[in-house]
Parts: structure tokens; sequence; C-alpha cells
């Protein structure tokens, strides 16, 4: 982009030369997306002799300083990675069947900032996952709230998986974030899959439901018909007057915080409801466990993967 050359030519009177010549370059790196985002990145940079062999010409970093000198500020200013360090002392020579080639290779090592996505991308689906579960506690059939809850939850992961997906290349493999993702929307999946079969099952049972319902009325007024002492359960009572300053007695049945709170955990007798009690207490087991495992497999392949690049 300017006249001549950026570069110059130095003779010394022993018969030296200094060329030196300044280049700017921009320059691609082939990433590896398997770990994404967990990943760490390793660009090469090759200089490499076009038609001189090594009797001819033969690359050396200069030894007397840094051979890469960084500008103040480079590697802080990289949205998505951190610049860990620049290795030099690689070989990278090219041997053919016309001689061997000198080369000089430098090797960027860049880590990819995992705090960004744990949150943006890990705890909001995480616990899209878990609002998902808010259904099991709703009544089988509250139909507007639970199809409206897991419709909701469905779409939003879809949106933010349809998100992430368009911030990178398509490749033709599975990356570590896909995992995750599509456990995920697996599980919010299911929480609508689940209610679909106990929506069913409750419409299938009802009809024989209400004929055993209809028999234990009946037994229960032939039971009080017969009896002429039956159980009072315990009751708080209290003395009242209405506007005609009569006196009465208020009762009402003594139920305790702890069995308010033990009813949510009792197995009930009817199969729809019996399905939700399993589901609130298997499906967060079952996340728990997928957790487990998946941060450790990453774990594992991150070290992996840094001990075959080092």
């Amino acid at each position: 982009m300017i006249d001549t050359e950026n570069m110059f030519l130095r003779l010394y009177a022993d018969g030296r030369v200094l060329y030196s010549v300044r280049l700017s370059l921009t320059l691609s790196c082939p990433m590896h997306l398997q770990l994404y985002p967990l990943d760490v990145q390793n660009c090469d940079f090759d200089l490499i002799s076009y038609a001189h062999t090594t009797k001819d010409i033969v690359y050396e970093w200069d030894t007397a300083g840094d051979p890469v000198q960084l500008k103040s500020g480079v590697g802080n200013d990289l949205p998505n990675f951190h610049l860990e360090k620049i290795d030099t002392g690689l070989e990278c020579t090219s041997h053919t069947n016309t001689g061997s080639y000198a080369c000089l290779r430098m090797r960027i090592k860049l880590s990819r900032l995992f705090s960004y996505y744990v949150f943006q991308l890990y705890i909001p689906t995480g616990m899209i996952v878990v609002v998902s579960w808010v259904s099991f506690w709703i009544d089988q059939r509250s139909t507007a709230g639970r199809v409206a809850l897991g419709t909701l939850t469905m779409t939003t992961m879809t949106t933010v998986q349809s998100s992430i997906n368009s911030k990178l290349p398509p490749v033709s493999y599975i990356k570590l974030v896909d995992y995750w993702l599509g456990t995920c929307q697996t599980f919010v999946f299911g929480a609508l899959l689940e209610y679909a079969v106990v929506a069913y099952i409750d419409t299938n049972c009802k009809p024989a439901a209400n004929r055993r319902q209809q028999l234990r009325k009946a037994q229960k007024r032939q039971f009080f018909m017969e009896e002429t002492e039956f159980y009072q359960p315990p009751c708080t009572c209290g003395i009242g007057q209405n506007q005609e300053n009569a006196t009465f007695i208020l009762c009402r049945p003594q139920i305790s915080l702890r069995e308010k709170f033990r009813k949510f955990f009792v197995k009930p007798d009817y199969l729809p409801a019996k399905i939700d009690y399993y589901a609130r207490f298997l499906t967060p087991f079952a996340f728990i466990f997928f957790n487990a495992v998946y941060w450790s497999c990453a774990a594992l392949l991150t070290s992996e993967y840094e001990k075959a690049h080092l």
C-alpha cells in the first residue's frame, strides 16, 4: 500500500550485509472445537524457506534477547481468550526429496475464558431445567399451567441453543457444549412429555376412580348410620359472637406445620399422582449424576489434550 517496500539494506566494511524488512500480516488460526468452551488452542506461525535448502540458508531465532517481543497490552484485549505463552523452541524443518528446508515456528497458546460461559451459558440453562421441574409439583388437572410452563422452558432452551451455535462456525463433529445443551433440552422435553403421560393416564383412570370414590362414600354413610359413636379429630376451639350477640364455638382441625410439609412427601395411591411423586425426586438425582459425569469427563479430556500438545 506504499510506493516502495518497507525495508532497508546496510553494507558493512567487512563484507557483512544487513537486510531488514517489515511485514504486517493478518493470520488465521485453525481451531479444534471438540472441547469448546473448555478448549485450549495452539496457533502455529511458520517461517520456512521456499527455494533454498539448509545448505544455503539456515534460520535461527535471535538468542541474544527475547525472540518475540510483545507490545504492551497484547493478550488482554482478546474477548474470549487468554494468551498463556509463546513458544519458539519447536522444530519444524521440512525434509523432502529435494532437500531439507529451514523453518522457524512460533506457537501461541490461547486458553478460552471459561468464567464468561459459566454465567452466560451453564447457569442460565441449568436454571431453565430446574424451572421445568416445577410442573411436577402442580396438580395434574391444572392443564393450562403445566402446559404453559413446559412450552415456555422448551422454547427458551431452543433459543439459547440456537444463539450459542450461531456464534460458532459449522463443524462436522459434536462439541462438548452440545452434550450439555442436548441433555438440558432432553430434561426439559422429558418434563413436558411426563405431563402428557400423566394427563393421558388420568383421563383413563378417572371413571374407575369415580366409581371407587362413590363406593367409599356409600360405605361411609352406612358406617355412620350403624355406629352411634365415631371418631372426632382433635380441633382447636374458640368462642365467638355474631351480630345478634349470640355465642357460638369455632372448631378447626389442628394441623401442624410438620404435617403440612409431610404431605408433599407421602406417596399417593393414585397412579398419575404417583408418577409425579417419583418424577419430583428421580429427575433432580439424574441431573446431578449427569453433572458429575459431564464435569469429570471434561476435566479428563482437557488434561489429555494439554499433554498431547506439550
